[in-house]
């Protein structure tokens, strides 16, 4: 023990320091050592210390006296002397006393009284009974005996503690046989507790065993006119029951109880602990901990909820099998499901497990319940109830008892239940990678052999497929157990397919789609209808407006329907997001909506899409209409279903983290409209704007194409017009001048084929322009800044003059920048001679070009050319003006490239190489080959000047080389 000290609190306190007792002063300072003792390890205030010291009337000075006391506390505990060494700690409120277990002879009271009725509940009354009389035989008195505050007093029911030690003694007693004394022991104990029923129980079980059956069954007369005569009830019905088995010679119902020597019966009935349960240690941990909280003053109640197939019973049957030996008067078990009696035939069930004969049991559900609480309101028993399909079916089966607990499962949130100590609620997830991982060898019998890389990824893509249910994954890992000649990739080739994954999880009578489908069976039809649209989408995961627009009714009803299947976890809440809360439906759950939506008439399968779309183009117009765009919008058709205005709103409020948010999901609406037959390019031109913000460009390209696909399908010219439009600016966005190039040619002839009202051409009149290179850059840098602000239209005019300046001071990068912008905008007006008039302008620049565009970008010529003309500091405040402002990841990277050739003209040699790597990180996370070989190159040619030729080597041998360097 740390410092060899030791306290004793049952009876006269005490302390001592390696077996010699220590002064610890007079009654006040054993008062305040007392409550810390009684509190050990939690903190006691300064208030109820100041209580205990002068009940409600302290002295002036008493901040100063309790100080000093607990003082002269630390240099007593402490070792020779030393306050610092004393256990004592100051902790706001007041103090704590920090011991080991070990140190106060209350705890080893309470430990080996624990212990002693673990072995108990495991048969063995032997050790037992040595254990409690070693318990019993540390109360030398009272507990602190010499001390009269009645704070101290009030710390705890202790006569309570030491009787049921005592009567716990006379249990072991009893089984072992040891009868003699017991009566007289017995009867003294009811003189000082005469209405406590265990007490004259044992008394009539040692009476009636030593062949005084008479003399057993005047004790219950005593105590039932006694009970009847103060507080108007009668006996417990399990001493009733004893009573009865006396009178008519009946010892007890099986050798079981005669071992226990308790007048009840012992129910053992959890199914058998599922083999092979693997992962949730932590939450299992956790729920133990509540289990066995020895201060709780109500029963624990906890409900652990899922959808069919996460493990739910195989936890809870896991949980309650590590805890038998705490509740040792018993463990029910009762599944709800499939019950028609409902909670009064589990009740019933119940009642005769706890020995109440068939003719005993009340007809009525309020009496049996009534009843059972009685027989468990001396009791620790630990109730499973399984399959829980109504929380209104639960307050007739929960005991009132502190000392019982109750586990249940159920499909169902619930919620409501739980008596005075309230309903924990539990909602499983599918387990983790490592966890499935686990479970699935040892199923598959692969636990012991070792694997290669390559079948522990192919592990990985099963646990995966199977979206960590417990049941998909034993189902699997079966299937591949009863196929001697598959391999594990055998089995994952056949689960990566979607519309065969449920066939293959279905394994004898186990089935992943059966436990589904049990639920889907009980909704109502509305529900099933909405959980079948589910199956429509192409992702699991969705906003909450989404099931209005599926279902085409109002949004307020489809939100009722969707919460209804949350709670019944065929689909899970996934946080919160722009427009309100998110949902997700699990992978398997939403191969068994697409099976059954497959089902539904294919008019209204394709009503609920277009409706989808529709939605989706309403919001993702209300998003793309609070961005700033370079130039006009084609005119396209209105969305065919309206999002609810408080989800449009918020889109509108916050339009780039929308499109952040939903990003994935209008991709993939857009592959769902090309497949069901409608325009997908009035949804592309909505995301247009945001992808070019965002630097987002190979995705925007790639969504371009599939829209300029479903187009062409389609024979839609304005469709076909609009994306080969788009094209033109998003490869020019990434450098891809001679394919934007090309599809400006065919965005021009396509649109020449539209209907256009005649207009002329207005040619944007030359004039001299004093420092063409100065009036570019400050157009360009305005253009950027109003479109960062903001701002909504007027670009062209800066475009057509910001082209003209860049002309003049020979910029062609930076004026077919110019010319892209003013040919979309012409175009979108029918202004087709001054497009084509850009189109001839950018073909002429291109070919002077040749390959040196590849290298180049607006913001790198600009600065390149200022630094040529010597005008350094404005060339870095435009790089240091982008780094600051722009959101363009290729921005940023031309600002850094810029600034790297500053340096190296400057001869700092070492910045510059800085500057380039960081650039260098950038165009390698862009995936921009041109750019990565070209600042490979700069930075060759720098760590030549400086000397480093090995370096200069490496970059020039391998355009891909310095990953480690490209962090900077």
């Amino acid at each position: 023990m740390s410092g060899g000290l030791y306290f004793r609190v049952l009876g006269p306190m005490s302390a001592e320091r390696a077996g010699s007792p220590l002064d610890v002063g007079g009654p006040q300072v054993r008062t305040v050592l007392a409550l810390l003792l009684l509190e050990r390890d939690r903190v006691v205030s300064v208030d109820r210390l100041v209580e205990a010291l002068w009940e409600g009337d302290p002295p002036n000075s008493w901040r100063v006296q309790l100080q000093g006391m607990v003082s002269r506390l630390r240099r007593t505990l402490g070792a020779d002397g030393d306050r610092s060494s004393a256990p004592i700690e100051t902790r706001p409120p007041g103090y704590r006393l920090r011991i080991s277990a070990g140190q106060l002879d209350l705890e080893n009271f309470r430990d080996e009284v624990r212990r002693a009725r673990e072995r108990l509940a495991a048969g063995e009354p032997g050790p037992a009974a040595a254990l409690l009389r070693t318990a019993l035989a540390r109360w030398r008195g009272p507990v602190c005996a010499d001390l009269t505050s009645p704070s101290v007093r009030r710390a705890a029911d202790w006569d309570e503690l030491r009787l049921a030690a005592v009567e716990d003694r006379i249990d072991a007693d009893i089984a072992l046989g040891r009868h003699e004394g017991l009566d007289v022991e017995l009867r003294a104990l009811i003189g000082d507790h005469p209405l406590r029923e265990r007490c004259r129980g044992q008394l009539m079980t040692v009476l009636a065993r030593a062949g005084r059956p008479a003399e057993a069954l005047t004790v219950f007369r005593d105590l039932r006119e006694r009970m009847v005569d103060e507080l108007g009830i009668e006996p417990s019905t399990g001493l009733q029951q004893l009573h009865r088995a006396i009178l008519t010679g009946v010892q007890g119902p099986d050798e079981a109880e005669a071992v226990r020597g308790r007048p009840y019966l012992v129910p053992r009935q959890l199914p058998a602990d599922v083999p092979g349960h693997v992962g949730r240690e932590d939450l299992l941990g956790e729920l133990s901990g509540v289990l066995g909280d020895p201060s709780r003053t109500a029963p624990v109640c906890v409900a652990v909820t899922g959808p069919g197939g996460i493990g739910k019973t195989a936890f809870v049957l896991r949980l309650a099998h590590a805890h038998r030996a705490a509740y040792g008067d018993g463990q029910l078990y009762a599944r709800l499901r499939d019950r028609p009696g409902g909670p009064a035939e589990v009740l019933a069930g119940f009642l005769h497990a706890l020995g109440v004969p068939p003719a005993g049991v009340p007809s009525g559900l309020d009496e049996r319940a009534a009843l059972f609480r009685e027989l468990l309101a001396t009791r620790r028993v630990l109730i499973v109830l399984d399959d829980v399909t109504d929380a209104t079916d639960l307050e007739p089966l929960l005991p009132a008892e502190p000392r019982c607990a109750v586990l249940m499962t159920s499909r169902r949130r619930l919620s409501g239940a739980g008596g005075a100590g309230g309903l924990r609620v539990v909602p499983l997830e599918g387990l983790p990678r490592d966890a499935g991982a686990a479970l699935f060898r040892s199923i598959a019998g692969r636990g012991d052999r070792p694997s290669g890389d390559a079948e522990e990824r192919e592990i990985d893509q099963i646990v995966r497929l199977c979206g960590g249910l417990p049941l998909a994954v034993r189902i699997a890992a079966a299937r591949l157990s009863a196929r001697p000649g598959w391999t594990v990739a055998d089995l994952a080739r056949r689960l990566a397919s979607h519309r065969d994954r449920l066939d293959w999880l279905q394994h004898g009578d186990l089935g992943v789609r059966a436990s589904f489908q049990d639920t889907y069976d009980a909704l109502t039809d509305d529900h099933r209808r909405l959980f079948r649209s589910l199956g429509l989408l192409k992702d699991t995961e969705f906003p909450s407006w989404v099931p209005a627009a599926l279902l085409g009714g109002r949004a307020e009803t489809a939100d009722r329907l969707l919460n209804d299947l949350v709670d019944v976890h065929l689909v899970e809440p996934a946080g919160r997001g722009v427009t309100g809360p998110r949902y997700r439906v699990h992978d398997l759950i939403h191969l068994l909506a697409g099976e059954l939506a497959a089902r539904d008439d294919a008019g209204g399968r394709r009503a609920a899409v277009r409706r989808l779309l529709g939605a989706w183009h309403d919001m993702a117009t209300a998003a793309d209409g609070a961005l700033p765009h370079w130039y006009g919008l084609d005119p396209s058709p209105g969305p065919v279903w309206r999002a609810p205005e408080h989800a449009r709103a918020a889109a509108r409020a916050d339009p780039l983290v929308w499109f952040d948010e939903e990003r994935l999901h209008l991709i993939a609406q857009t592959r769902l409209a090309g497949e069901a037959g409608h325009p997908a390019w009035p949804l592309a031109q909505c995301l247009a704007t945001y992808f070019d913000m965002r630097g987002r460009y190979d995705e925007w390209v790639a969504m371009l194409h599939e829209g300029l696909r479903v187009a062409e399908r389609q024979d839609d010219r304005r469709g076909m017009a609009c994306m080969l439009g788009l094209l033109v600016d998003a490869e020019g966005s990434r450098l891809e001048l001679g394919a934007g190039l090309q599809y400006a040619e065919r965005a021009m002839t396509t649109y020449q084929s539209l209907p256009h009202p005649p207009m002329e051409r207005r040619t944007v009149p030359s004039r001299s322009i004093p420092d063409p290179l100065g009036r570019g850059r400050a157009l360009f840098t305005l253009s950027l800044r109003r479109r960062e602000d903001g701002e909504h239209g007027g670009y062209l005019p800066l475009f057509e003059e910001a082209r003209q300046a860049f002309e003049a001071c020979g910029a062609p990068i930076a004026e077919l920048w110019m010319l892209k912008n003013c040919s979309l905008a012409y175009l979108k007006q029918g202004r087709m001679a001054d497009a084509a008039a850009c189109l001839a302008r950018g073909l002429t620049i291109l070919v002077g070009l040749g390959e040196d565009f590849e290298t180049g970008s607006v913001i790198g010529e600009i600065g390149a050319l200022l630094a040529a003309a010597g005008r350094h500091r404005e060339a870095e405040e435009l790089a240091r003006e982008t780094l600051a402002r722009s959101p363009h990841p290729w921005d940023e990277a031309a600002a850094l490239d810029i600034l790297a050739a500053l340096s190296r003209s400057d001869g700092d040699h070492h910045a510059a190489i800085d500057a380039h790597l960081k650039a260098l990180a950038v165009w390698r996370r862009l995936g921009v080959t041109v750019r990565v070989t070209h600042t490979m190159g700069e930075l060759a040619r720098l760590c030549e000047e400086i000397g480093d030729i090995e370096a200069a080597d490496l970059y020039r041998s391998d355009p891909l080389f310095a990953g480690p360097q490209a962090g900077g």
